[in-house]
């Protein structure tokens, strides 16, 4: 028996995996749309305060308010990460946008404008953005259609003839120049969630992938069960009969199938180590594995547990030879007590920065951090810096 081995250099903890990838694109999207409007807002301020001339000042107002103030709100909330305030701000901003171009005759004084648009035309686009990036495609093209259709109530009512143009030539060139940022906003909203869908099936492969191995280790224990005692038994009782002796080692073969059937009910410390062991040296061979029992008793830890947690120091191991360098070191210790144990896989590796590490990256994220997390009783950190070697540490305690 050996004593535990010393970590490696320590100088970062391991993060939780981060928000999907489709929330983080519709907050930039959202950050993005909010900018816009208020860089609309500022330029148009002139043109909003030349055309209010023509039309009631409360509507003016009003149209302003209903326009602008929902996107403050949806720029505001995705900020915050407040997704259900997004959505109601999304709602709301693009209802505001029909709402006051559709109404804008309603208080238009009835006078001509020698102008090329009116400011409320200019920014159908902007409402559509904003659906596109809270809501399905097909509900996002019948809002930017709408608005855009809502857009020519101004311009073809309130310009004089030298300014006017045709109602089609105005359609095709507002749904043309603003359609291509809408779809490209539903295209990159989507691509998120692919790429998230796509994490969880590797998550799920991940799983498969953990319970095949688990699976694989426990044949291997009964292989070497079968080659120990079940060959050794009947190659001594093919040359001694039916003896005392034999009967004894019959005796002792079927106890050690007994045992390792109770595996799903828990792992004795040496089942523990041998199950360890086993998994590790099918990874790396070369790599030691050291242990302390630091309390003596007939211990015993759930399978799942035993199982779980030698999943995730093999992949620990995996990852160190495939990163660490072909001058690297690797050890493996665990110290056992009754309130549960520790295990550290260490390397004296090139390291890593743990906070820049993908959270795409499943060798990590998924089949370390993630798995342990989903552990009742389990923890785990992991440790390391550049240039100075990698610890992985995982636990798990009684509850």
């Amino acid at each position: 028996m050996a004593t535990d081995t010393a970590a490696a250099p320590q100088v970062a903890r391991s993060t939780e995996i981060d928000h999907s990838a489709e929330e983080r694109i519709t907050r930039l999207i959202a950050l993005f749309v909010a900018s816009g409007y208020v860089f609309y807002l500022i330029l148009l301020a002139p043109q909003i305060a030349a055309q209010s001339q023509c039309v009631h000042i409360l509507w003016t107002i009003g149209a302003v308010a209903a326009i602008f103030a929902p996107p403050a709100v949806f720029g505001i909330a995705a900020f915050r990460r407040r997704f259900d305030v997004m959505r109601a701000a999304a709602a709301a901003s693009v209802i505001g946008y029909i709402l006051a171009a559709l109404s804008w005759r309603l208080a238009w004084d009835g006078e001509l404008i020698p102008t090329n648009s009116f400011w409320v035309a200019d920014i159908p686009g902007l409402a559509g953005l904003v659906a596109a990036t809270v809501w399905p495609p097909r509900r996002t093209i019948i809002a930017f259609f709408v608005a855009t259709l809502s857009s020519l109530v101004p311009n073809h009512s309130g310009r004089t003839p030298d300014h006017s143009t045709p109602v089609l030539p105005d359609v095709l060139f507002s749904v043309s120049f603003s359609l291509l940022f809408v779809a490209a906003a539903l295209m990159v909203v989507r691509a998120g969630r692919l790429l998230d869908e796509t994490r969880v099936t590797a998550l799920s492969a991940a799983a498969s992938a953990a319970s095949s191995q688990a699976r694989t280790v426990q044949r291997q224990r009964f292989n070497a069960l079968l080659h120990d005692w079940v060959m050794s038994t009947l190659l001594a009782a093919s040359k001694q009969g039916n003896s005392d002796a034999v009967r004894r080692q019959a005796d002792i073969t079927l106890t050690k199938f007994d045992d390792d059937g109770r595996d799903d009910e828990g792992y004795s410390v040496a089942g523990l180590l041998a199950h360890l062991r086993i998994a590790l040296n099918a990874i790396d061979d070369t790599t030691p594995l050291t242990w302390t029992v630091a309390d003596d008793g007939d211990l015993v830890f759930p399978g799942e547990v035993v199982r779980t947690v030698t999943a995730a120091s093999v992949e620990a191991l995996r990852n160190s030879i495939r990163h660490a360098g072909p001058t690297a070191t690797r050890d493996v210790s665990i110290r056992i007590t009754t309130a549960g144990f520790n295990l550290t896989v260490a390397d004296t590796g090139v390291g890593f920065d743990v906070h820049k590490v993908p959270p795409d990256r499943l060798g990590v994220a998924a089949s370390i951090v993630g798995r342990m997390q989903r552990l009742t009783g389990g923890a785990v950190d992991v440790d390391s810096r550049p240039a100075a070697g990698t610890a992985v540490r995982l636990s798990w305690t009684r509850s």
